[in-house]
């Protein structure tokens, strides 16, 4: 590693509390949740039309068209 690559003294603060910024900021998020949960957590559950949760056409919620273009 040259002497250019390295962060000097004043570098290493600054990086550091950015570092120690993101981090408590993170763990307020993550109390916050814990406070406060999201009925809208961003997860998606996928199936797909064939699949065997499916028993029947009829038991499907969407109709799909074979042909139709995505």
């Amino acid at each position: 590693m040259s002497k250019k690559d390295k962060l000097t003294k004043k570098q290493k603060g600054k990086l550091q509390k950015l570092i120690d910024e993101i981090m408590k900021l993170s763990s307020e998020v993550v109390e916050d949740y814990k406070k406060n949960p999201s009925e809208l957590s961003g997860s998606i559950t996928q199936v797909h039309e064939d699949s065997p949760f499916l028993a029947t056409k009829e038991e499907r919620l969407l109709k799909i068209k074979k042909d139709a273009p995505e």
